[in-house]
């Protein structure tokens, strides 16, 4: 059909199908809102109000996508839209004619010569109905219709079809309506029945009906069969029965008790499977129903030992990980450039995006180095901008980009890698005038994406590690391979689009990449790994077949899903409404609730049928998840056995770690054969070096590395603030004091923004406490939603507890000498006896609050952010705030005074009383007391070993549970 689009008088144009990726993909929709806007049409359709808060969905963006394509599919244009939401009361069909009208008219001109591919099937039918000499003449060329896949047929496919075909041409229809797949795209399983009538008239069509499936296995042809069965018939069409197979073959279920344990089970059969039975990594597959299920088989099935092929044929250009950044570098250097500086500028999250990418190559622990660098100058200098801010900064800064790299810290290379990169895209766009402005119709010549696109690749100086990489094979080089397959499809579709759209400018081709939700057509021929096992959704894997299968994540509310598709717009209600059928009420609501279910059947028959030889069905059972009914078609007996206990994984770590296992337990146990056995193959697996396998290697049995203290000599050095910890239990403090924390550290750092507001100003007022909280959120770089909006509403409650407390203290007489005040006082050893049980001990660290009571001593205040209250019971010895009073005593604050009046725990993040008191340590029973606990601890601090301790409850919240003996989680490593 290379004539079939219109063109204007004098001149023929030749028609082609636009990409998916760009018609299919929102792109279309989108450049219709564009140029609504670009007209002053802000807008657009008057949607009803019911929409108004779905219409910024990508879900919404979803289903007007599904309506207008089914829409032109029926050739139903706007008029006819607009007819049947007044008969059937949708008015949102009416909203949906206009986007279409529009859509239509843009994509036209925005690319003269193509057709979306839902339209083209529609129009060529058209044309050739309304043209009786094209008709003739295509029919003069076609002798025979031949159709496979024939189940998949859409609407317009089938009007095509019937208009192509010549009255009396010999014609085959093959189809299966059982393996339909694409019915979410508008294919109707049974048209090619109706359609074969229609062609073969009154004499009716010569019908062959295939009643035996070939190729397959006994056992899982029966798997089939049972499913089949619960699809509905389609016309007088029969499913297909008997089995014909010489193997029995297996097919079977197996539920586990977690998601991970599901991932290693699939992973040891496929390797089993290969290494035992001898089947080829390209004759297994893995079924997932959906992409996100896909992405996490295929890191548990890395992880687990089994070479997997990722296709990112699939995978948006716009989404894909390697050519991300680079499209993000891109729309950088050519936006509108500010009136001073380099040209280009980024904000905050582009700084930390491109950092971390590839182009700057920082990892988090690199970043997080540099935010804290940043900061604590920033601090230094009385400054009060955010980390992320100083980082954007940093990377604006032109000084930085020119200073040479032996001048500058190893924090700072990717800063001025990345600006350096930026620069040379920013050369490329203002040397060829791609500046806003210019181009579509200026007049001026204009630098291509592709060219602007190779200035940046040229200067990130990828292209050289990628390839080492590659060819370098293992993991490392697969990734490498696929990055860099990325990258040539990035730049043929800049190409094209340059090609196909001379002039345009580059930030138009960026807008296209980014809206498309499907992936680009391209020639590129990727790197393949051919001994791998593919993982696919039953929609890809459709027509093809393999030895060995596994089917996974079949959940309850997963496979089947059995939601309707179209609630909003109602896709599927319009093509009833065509067709004539109930479009509301309950027989509409159960045809579709019909029609979804037959789908969802249809897609588990496509997976199951897809072995030859063995088929493996798995589901999770737990609290959260249950296995789906359709199990019981697989296995009818599944469910009463108890989930699988699932082996070591098949690798020479799970043996390593089977066979140990096996060793320690015939031991105890008192079998020696078996115990001997299992000795004498980690002797032979030791001989060949393998990890894990040499008992000198083993933990329990190393000696300890070193019995030396930690601080042999000198003063130690204590903070006040983990004295505490120190006391309730030496290991906690030893390990976290070393890093060992979760990782979970926003409380802290909640409590660090509040400490630093009251520090900067501990007078102020609950609105204004507030106000300087809400100014300075952003600095957590939370997350809009509820759990930003709980943590902020947790915050102003401290606050308003800090403002509660000064109001209190200035009540009782105290003034506020200092907040955030340094401290660093030396405690040497009394004399020979004391120096026998404790060190010479320095304490470092600040103080939030200074007071001075009427009587001019002072008090010092402890604010605590934290969730769990100080029992009153411990506050009177509570080690930190005695540490507090003892270091007033020592001279701490030099002319502030040295005569304490107590210490005073402020509990800002729990509940109850807000002020806890310590009384001065001169009116204790045993006022020595407080400096002996520091000098002991001084001296335990110094030492060689670290005793755990069983705190109960507080246990279950320490960080450092996983290394404590103590715990089950560090007791089982």
């Amino acid at each position: 059909m290379p004539r079939l689009r219109r063109a204007p008088a004098g001149r023929r144009a030749g028609g082609r199908a636009g990409t998916a990726a760009h018609l299919r993909g929102g792109a279309g929709c989108r450049a219709a809102g564009a140029a609504r806007r670009a007209r002053g049409e802000c807008t657009g359709p008057s949607w009803p109000p019911d929409l108004e808060l779905a219409r910024r969905t990508t879900g919404f963006r979803d289903q007007l996508r599904d309506l207008l394509m089914r829409a032109v599919e029926h050739g139903v244009g706007r008029a006819d839209l607009e007819h049947l939401s007044r008969v059937h009361g949708r008015p949102e069909w009416a909203c949906a004619g206009e986007v279409l009208e529009e859509y239509d008219q843009v994509t036209a001109l925005a690319d003269p010569g193509s057709y979306d591919p839902a339209w083209i099937c529609t129009a060529a039918a058209g044309l050739l109905e309304g043209d009786e000499s094209l008709r003739a003449v295509v029919h003069e060329r076609v002798s025979f219709v031949g159709v496979d896949d024939a189940q998949e047929l859409t609407a317009s496919a089938a009007r095509l079809l019937d208009v192509v075909r010549p009255k009396g041409v010999d014609s085959v229809l093959v189809g299966d309506p059982d393996a339909a797949v694409l019915g979410f795209r508008g294919a109707v399983p049974g048209a090619f029945l109706e359609l074969g009538e229609r062609w073969a008239g009154e004499a009716g069509p010569a019908r062959e009906t295939l009643g035996v499936r070939h190729g397959t296995s006994g056992a899982v042809g029966e798997v089939v069969d049972r499913v089949a069965q619960r699809i509905g018939l389609v016309g007088d069409a029969r499913h297909r029965g008997p089995i014909s197979g010489d193997e029995q073959g297996t097919g079977s279920v197996r539920i586990t008790r977690s998601a991970a344990q599901e991932a290693s089970l699939v992973a040891r059969w496929l390797r089993h499977a290969h290494l035992v039975e001898g089947v080829p990594w390209q004759e297994l597959s893995v079924i997932a129903r959906s992409v996100q299920q896909q992405d996490a088989v295929r890191r548990a099935l890395a992880s687990g030992g089994v070479p997997v092929r990722v296709d990112r044929s699939s995978v948006p250009i716009g989404s894909d990980p390697a050519a991300r950044p680079l499209l993000l570098a891109l729309d950088i250097v050519t936006r509108e450039a500010p009136g001073v500086g380099p040209g280009w500028s980024v904000d905050p999250e582009e700084a930390l995006e491109l950092l971390q990418s590839p182009l700057g190559g920082m990892d988090p622990v690199g970043l997080r180095r540099l935010r804290r660098s940043l900061r604590g100058a920033e601090l230094a200098a009385g400054g009060l901008r955010r980390a992320d801010d100083l980082v954007a900064l940093r990377v604006n800064d032109p000084d930085l980009r020119s200073a040479a790299p032996a001048d500058l810290p190893p924090e700072l290379a990717p800063v001025a890698r990345v600006g350096r990169l930026l620069d040379a895209g920013r050369e490329a766009v203002v040397r060829g005038g791609s500046t806003p402005g210019r181009g579509e119709g200026s007049g001026q010549a204009v630098t291509g994406p592709d060219e602007i696109l190779w200035a940046l690749w040229s200067a990130s100086g990828l292209a050289a590690s990628w390839s080492r990489q590659a060819a370098g094979g293992g993991a490392l080089g697969a990734r490498a391979d696929r990055d860099l397959d990325a990258v040539l499809v990035l730049f043929e579709a800049a190409e094209s689009y340059a090609e196909r759209l001379p002039g345009a400018r580059p930030r138009s081709f960026l807008d296209s990449v980014r809206s498309a939700e499907l992936a680009a057509d391209t020639l590129v021929q990727g790197a393949r790994r051919t001994e791998a096992v593919e993982v696919l959704t039953p929609h890809a894997a459709a027509g093809r077949r393999w030895r060995r299968v596994a089917v996974v994540g079949v959940q309850d509310g997963i496979w089947p899903d059995l939601r309707l598709r179209d609630t909003l717009l109602g896709a599927e209600a319009l093509v009833s409404a065509v067709h004539g059928w109930p479009v509301a009420g309950p027989e509409a609501w159960r045809a579709a609730q019909a029609a979804v279910r037959a789908d969802e059947l249809r897609q588990f028959h496509v997976a199951v049928s897809r072995p030859t030889e063995g088929l493996l069905v798995t589901a999770v059972a737990s609290t959260d998840d249950q296995p789906s009914g359709l199990l019981d078609l697989v296995e009818p007996g599944f469910r009463e056995r108890p989930p699988a206990e699932v082996p070591p994984p098949m690798t020479l770590r799970g043996l390593v770690a089977e066979l140990r296992r096996a060793a320690v337990r015939s031991h105890r146990e008192g079998d020696r054969s078996t115990r001997d056995a299992a000795v004498g193959l980690l002797r032979r697996l030791a001989v060949e070096d393998v990890p894990g396998a040499d008992p000198a290697a083993w933990w329990t049995l190393r000696e300890t590395s070193s019995t030396a203290p930690v601080r042999p000599e000198g003063p130690v050095r204590v903070s006040p603030s983990r004295l505490q910890t120190f006391r309730d239990c030496e290991l906690r403090w030893f390990l976290t004091s070393r890093g060992a924390e979760t990782g979970e550290a926003f409380r802290a750092e909640l409590g660090t923004l509040v400490h630093d507001i009251v520090a900067h100003t501990p007078d102020a007022s609950v609105p204004e406490l507030t106000a300087e909280l809400d100014r300075r959120w952003d600095d957590l770089g939370l997350v809009e939603g509820w759990v930003s909006e709980r943590a902020q509403q947790d915050a102003r409650r401290m606050l308003e507890r800090y403002a509660d407390y000064v109001a209190r203290a200035r009540a009782a007489g105290r003034e506020l000498v200092g907040s955030e005040l340094d401290l660093s006082v030396l405690l040497g050893a009394a004399d020979d006896q004391d120096r026998e049980r404790g060190r010479d001990a320095r304490l470092v660290g600040a103080v939030d609050r200074l007071e001075r009571t009427s009587e001019g001593a002072l008090v010092v205040a402890d604010l605590k952010t934290g969730s769990t209250p100080v029992p009153k019971a411990d506050v009177e010895q509570h080690a930190q705030l005695a540490a507090y009073q003892v270091a007033v005593t020592e001279g701490a604050f030099g002319e502030l005074g040295s005569r304490s009046g107590g210490a005073r725990l402020v509990q800002l993040g729990a509940s109850g009383a807000v002020e806890q008191a310590q009384p001065p340590l001169g009116e204790a029973d045993d006022p020595a007391q407080a400096r002996r606990t520091i000098r002991e601890a001084a001296a335990g601090m110094a030492g060689a070993g670290f005793t755990a301790r069983d705190l109960e409850r507080r246990c279950r919240r320490c960080p450092a549970r996983f290394a404590c003996p103590l715990q089950p989680e560090g007791a089982s490593r």
